[in-house]
């Protein structure tokens, strides 16, 4: 049985959320939401400690809070074996990103989870997600699993692959492009994949983050003229949800070839699977 040495950091979401008299609302902290779900007990060999950041909706996350976290990371890294951050669903794979980018040379394993329910709702999942987190966080240090993973409905994703794919059900995330890590089920983790390990040096945080981006989609009748209006609102970067491969109309590859030597441009695409090839 493994052991490990477990930081469960508290930011919010409806994982933490009880009834107000304003209606649910992030109110509990990281241990009160571990002792209430799984009754004070805890995967053997999980030695847990708690720091609540934050508690917040995860819809009102900003990149200044991703900071808070990764710094937070930073600062306990020499202390435990692995990090579990206990967030909303809304945003967790956008912070699971932003940690995978801050942390550089992350050489342990960080966790996100969280909830479709709360605590209080009937047939909540608070207790699977944070014992499957739980159980995984104390596995992944002797498994040689390092970097940032998000644990949710018995599976293991990669950080900058986790995607919320619906708005109801409790197995709302999946991975895009990727395969599952690993699955986790009562007291076991079950590798499906072992990323590459990607640590260079001692662990670096780089938690700067640009904020003037603008997402545009494409659709039907899209005109370059709204490049040119968020251009003069200071827009520093864009972000394009091409059609299928790279498809866009021809009026606003030409507008994006203009501007793209004065600040970055990225493709994307607007399915979820498969990619952007732009040589189609």
């Amino acid at each position: 049985m493994s052991r490990a040495r477990v930081l469960v950091v508290g930011v919010g979401g409806t994982i933490a959320s009880i009834a107000t008299s304003r209606g649910v609302a992030p109110g509990l902290s990281a241990e009160e939401v571990l002792r209430r779900a799984l009754g004070g007990r805890f995967p053997v060999g999980a030695e847990v400690k708690f720091l609540d950041l934050m508690r917040v909706d995860s819809s009102l996350m900003r990149p200044e809070d991703w900071v808070r976290i990764a710094r937070a990371i930073y600062e306990n890294y020499r202390s435990y074996d692995s990090f579990l951050v206990l967030h909303g669903t809304d945003t967790m794979a956008y912070t699971a990103a932003a940690l995978a980018f801050s942390l550089r040379g992350l050489g342990k394993p960080v966790v996100l989870t969280g909830s479709m329910r709360t605590l209080e709702d009937e047939g909540s999942d608070v207790p699977r997600n944070l014992w499957d987190s739980l159980v995984f966080s104390r596995e992944a240090p002797e498994l040689g699993l390092s970097g940032v993973y998000v644990v949710f409905y018995g599976k293991v994703i990669l950080g900058v692959r986790a995607s919320k794919v619906s708005s109801v059900d409790l197995d709302a995330f999946t991975s895009v492009n990727y395969p599952y890590v690993a699955y986790v089920k009562g007291d076991e983790v079950s590798i499906q994949h072992l990323p590459k390990r990607l640590v260079e040096g001692a662990l670096r945080l780089e938690a700067g983050f640009e904020t003037s981006i603008a997402v545009v989609k494409a659709f039907p009748g899209v005109r370059a003229g709204l490049v040119d209006s968020l251009l003069s609102a200071g827009v520093r970067g864009l972000v394009i949800e091409s059609y299928g491969l790279g498809g866009l109309p021809e009026e606003l590859i030409a507008k994006l070839s203009e501007v793209s030597s004065r600040l970055p441009v990225l493709i994307t695409s607007q399915p979820t699977y498969g990619g952007v090839d732009l040589r189609v």
